[in-house]
């Protein structure tokens, strides 16, 4: 059985790490796995991209931007939703007739927006009888544009009145058009849809698009052997960090309201106030691009930005200087960044919310705070930071990505699943 794993990137972003992660766990296990890719930045074998020869490439890159402005202008040349809805309307030139799409027997889909794959496309297999699986990473499988709803529920009538379109929204809007034009492809009740956690898999289960479709959940994996613990002082040598208690957030921007740093920013102060005595030992350890050094010089604690970091030894090392990770995500499916963490052995801090309970225990490996409540992520972060024995709470944390998230137990699950779905 060939089995192909299709996403934008190999390397770039969340969903794209966790389908590489999935390839390396199917590997291992030795299933005949290869990975396609527009955005290719690994050097493995297996490995693949569409963008080759070069022309192809130019044309593919052509038509990210192409769909990126259309989404531009119908937003009325309002920036801030550019990157959190797709069209799907242009995909990878000749991604349908590639060779290792024609050879497979099952495909598995994972993200892929911004030009990867188009709906005409998708109808192109359908229509060709293509055995495929669809790992969602986000909404947008099921909704009309989004990646992520927010507070919104429309997709599950159908999507219309969309708020992010401003002045055009309506009841018919491009949202519902976009919507049915996805609910009528025919033979699409052949797919079989994965959520990366069961959060995201109950509220697709609840939409109008995936209405008598199968819907299962199989989370992320992550390789164990490499996201472990190592000395913490030599760790914090390597990063110069010297404070006695060491808080940990990453993110790709801090700009990024959805990573909700400005909760943590709120959480801080509150602590500064509240539990005084700590001015001097607690120091906050940020990494991720485009950071704002004028926003951190403004917190009450020391801090040190150390920027972007992909290397895993690098970033293993970073999350074993920290006593606690915190992440006060406003929506997330099942954070590679948490999971991560808690793999080398550090609590993590977070809000109730998204797939952020199937990774934290509240009060057990970390602490689930009220959503959106600063207060109760304070409260969070210092009872994992005074904590009577904070080795517990480590080894609960490693534990728990062992038991539930390693690439033995979820390899397996996905083998099984394109067993069932070529019908052997």
């Amino acid at each position: 059985m060939k089995v192909l794993l299709v996403s934008t990137s190999d390397k770039i972003g969340g969903a794209a790490i966790a389908c590489t992660r999935i390839f390396r766990a199917l590997r291992k296990s030795g299933v005949e796995v290869d990975m396609l890719v527009r955005d290719k930045k690994l050097d493995e074998p297996g490995i693949h991209t569409v963008n080759t020869p070069i022309w192809k490439k130019l044309l593919n890159n052509g038509m990210f931007y192409f769909e990126r402005f259309m989404i531009f202008l119908t937003l009325r040349l309002r920036r801030e939703y550019v990157f959190k809805m797709s069209f799907d309307n242009v995909g990878a030139l000749n991604l349908v007739n590639h060779p290792l799409v024609e050879q497979a027997d099952v495909i598995n889909f994972h993200w892929t927006s911004f030009g990867m794959l188009s709906l005409s496309q998708l109808q192109q297999l359908l229509d060709k009888g293509k055995r495929m699986v669809f790992t969602m990473h986000d909404m947008h499988y099921f909704t009309g544009l989004c990646h992520y709803a927010s507070n919104c529920n429309n997709y599950l009538t159908g999507c219309g009145n969309c708020y992010r379109l401003g002045k055009s929204k309506g009841d018919n809007d491009i949202s519902r058009r976009w919507f049915a034009r996805k609910i009528a492809m025919p033979n699409r009740q052949s797919l079989t849809f994965v959520g990366c956690s069961r959060w995201l898999t109950e509220i697709a289960k609840k939409s109008l698009m995936f209405k008598g479709m199968r819907v299962i959940d199989i989370p992320n994996p992550i390789d164990t052997s490499v996201y472990r613990a190592i000395d913490k002082d030599a760790a914090r040598e390597k990063f110069g960090v010297g404070g006695k208690y060491v808080v940990l957030f990453g993110a790709d921007s801090i700009t990024d309201k959805r990573k909700g740093f400005h909760y943590l920013e709120m959480a801080l102060n509150y602590m500064h106030e509240k539990f005084p005595g700590y001015d001097d030992v607690i120091e906050l350890v940020v990494f991720g691009k485009n950071n704002s050094p004028g926003r951190l010089s403004k917190l009450p604690y020391h801090y040190k930005n150390v920027g972007y970091v992909n290397d895993e030894k690098e970033l293993v090392a970073l999350y074993s200087t920290a006593d606690v990770f915190v992440l006060p995500t406003l929506e997330d499916n099942l954070p590679n960044i948490v999971m991560e963490a808690l793999s080398c052995s550090v609590p993590c801090v977070s809000f109730d919310v998204g797939g952020l309970s199937q990774l934290i225990d509240h009060k057990r490996n970390g602490y689930l705070a009220k959503y959106c409540d600063h207060e109760d992520l304070a409260n969070g972060i210092m009872e994992v930071l005074q904590a009577i024995d904070r080795n517990v709470m480590r080894h609960a944390a490693r534990k728990k990505v062992e038991e539930n998230f390693s690439e033995t137990v979820i390899g397996m699950r996905y083998y099984e699943l394109y067993r069932e779905v070529k019908g052997l």
